[in-house]
């Protein structure tokens, strides 16, 4: 079992993450519907940005 600062780091990741996918998810929604982008293009933006995010945090270390 971790420590309290250890718990408390990943409770910090996890909530930083959610806001970062909250945010991204709600530009391109508005994003897609004031330009009427294809569903296919909003998907790939979706999924793209995320594993991107995932990408550029994963490695890093509290």
């Amino acid at each position: 079992m971790g420590t309290t600062s250890d718990v408390l780091g990943v409770v910090r990741r996890v909530l930083a993450d959610l806001l970062v996918v909250t945010v991204w998810v709600a530009f391109l929604t508005l994003a897609a519907l004031a330009t009427a982008w294809p569903r296919s293009v909003f998907y790939a933006l979706l999924v793209g940005g995320i594993a991107a995010w995932v990408g550029i945090t994963a490695d890093q270390k509290d």
